[in-house]
């Protein structure tokens, strides 16, 4: 196990959930004193299996707030706003004290030492330094033992001339454009790379990916999960890669049966739903992420206690409904993954005639495998045969040479509605 807390990492179940009884309460005394939860929610729980009989809180509601209503302190204690990329229209705001960001920091160092990163290691990281918490969340609390290259969203060119000059270690990005990245760099570039750990978050990341990065790049991908919603990132890989480990001495986690709200059992898929427990300024109670996971049995063999919950492949809201099929782009791209050796850029165009919908699919390849029909041909059938089999749908494959779609910056767009 790499070096971390490990007198928070190590403690044994029952001592993590009477320390996550004790913060429980403390928030919701915090939650109280907000205008949203006012009078919605008692003073104190005597167990943690009062919690299932707790109100939900939702995006819907954040926005039904904004911009002050789940402030719990003063305004002047504020020090740092941040609010969700994937959000159009009203923001979903959250505020941060400076206690709140040392929280942060601490699970970002954390985060990073369980990856590997290392004392002096350059680290460019290739997330905007926008709204959304990634940037800042990974950058601040690693920036006293590494060497930083901000780059943020500069542009593909400049990201390829930094890493090539400055040869970092390590990167910091979304899986969309980490895998649109990895396209654009030459034999060469890749031969002479020192890169070996990439940290992800902000978007589901493809086991696949993981593996083509593995082995053809030579690079290890860790998953990073959170929300700016629940304070930022709360889910961590360690050196197994064996499901994402929770911070469970800040969060209290639960799965339920999005449809009837209730918990399901361990090892059973369900929607996601997290209570920060240390946040000051905005203690959200119950906050349900419309993401689809599971909490993995069992104990990880890196000797961590936290509990882990498997990589999230794919949320509620990202589902497509193809003629009574439901089909999410993370099962494409599963598939894409299965057949093609190297990172590639794919788009998801939905159309509709008729009142049916059919799917067509842009792929990127490399010119010579466009150029080899025989291979091509092998390819197509293979992947229409094993979508068949696997989402029920057969699409319309076009392949085009590397570099035809929009260029991914940030997270990355898959799906298109062409109606």
């Amino acid at each position: 196990m790499e070096q971390g807390n490990q007198k928070i990492d190590c403690m044994s179940q029952d001592q993590l959930k009477e320390l996550q009884l004790k913060l429980f309460n403390q928030q919701l005394k915090r939650a109280g004193e907000t205008k949203s939860y006012h009078g919605k929610l008692p003073n104190e729980i005597a167990n943690l299996s009062e919690v299932k009989n707790l109100p939900f809180t939702t995006k819907e509601d954040l926005r039904q707030n904004f911009p002050y209503g789940f402030l719990a302190v003063p305004q002047e204690k504020i020090a740092r706003f941040n609010a969700s990329s994937g959000t159009t229209g009203i923001p979903t705001l959250a505020y941060f004290t400076q206690t709140d960001l040392s929280f942060l920091d601490k699970r970002s160092k954390e985060q990073s030492l369980a990856a590997g990163v290392k004392e002096g290691d350059i680290i460019q990281c290739m997330m905007g330094y926008g709204l959304f918490t990634g940037a800042w969340y990974h950058v601040r609390g690693i920036q006293n033992i590494a060497t930083i290259i901000p780059t943020g969203a500069c542009g593909t060119a400049k990201q390829i001339l930094l890493f090539n000059s400055l040869r970092p270690k390590v990167v910091f990005s979304t899986p969309g454009y980490l895998q649109y990245f990895l396209t654009q760099l030459s034999d060469e570039d890749v031969k002479k790379m020192a890169l070996k750990i990439a940290i992800v978050g902000g978007e589901p990341v493809s086991q696949y990916f993981k593996k083509i990065a593995k082995e053809k790049y030579g690079v290890d991908v860790y998953d990073s999960y959170g929300l700016t919603e629940t304070g930022g990132p709360f889910a961590f890989d360690c050196e197994r890669h064996e499901g994402l480990h929770l911070f469970e001495d800040q969060f209290y986690v639960e799965i339920i049966d999005p449809d009837t709200g209730l918990l399901v059992p361990d090892g059973e898929y369900g929607e996601l739903v997290v209570t920060p427990l240390r946040q000051e300024a905005f203690p959200v109670i119950r906050y349900r992420t419309r993401d689809i996971t599971r909490i993995i049995p069992g104990q990880c063999l890196c000797g961590r206690t936290y509990r882990r919950i498997e990589p999230i492949t794919h949320r509620i809201d990202d589902m497509m409904i193809i003629n009574g099929v439901n089909v999410f782009p993370s099962q494409i791209e599963e598939c894409i993954y299965k057949h093609v050796s190297t990172a590639t850029n794919y788009l998801v165009h939905v159309t509709e005639k008729e009142g049916l919908k059919k799917l067509l699919i842009d792929v990127e390849l490399p010119i010579e495998l466009l150029d080899n029909s025989d291979k091509l041909k092998k390819l197509e059938k293979e992947l229409l045969d094993t979508m068949k089999a696997y989402i029920t749908v057969t699409p319309k494959l076009n392949f085009v040479p590397l570099g035809t779609l929009p260029e991914i910056q940030g997270k990355a767009k898959r799906v298109t509605k062409d109606y």
